[in-house]
């Protein structure tokens, strides 16, 4: 399973806790930390390559929640 995928099944789990916030961090190999936080306190956090195929489309997902 990809990122993105974990991303949406993390998303759908807890959609109906309250607000996700989420958050980029730029790392040094030009990849992108990932992390989403639910107010039940679960956490959703990977780090995404820039190469990986879905990084853009991680990045847009993540532009959705509130930070």
């Amino acid at each position: 399973m990809g990122v993105y995928a974990e991303l949406r099944g993390f998303v759908l789990t807890h959609r109906e806790c309250g607000v996700l916030r989420g958050a980029s961090k730029p790392l040094e190999d030009g990849g992108v930390r990932l992390a989403v936080i639910c107010p039940c306190g679960a956490r959703f956090a990977r780090s995404v390559s820039a190469l990986d195929p879905d990084a853009e489309r991680l990045q847009e997902a993540l532009a959705s929640f509130g930070s």
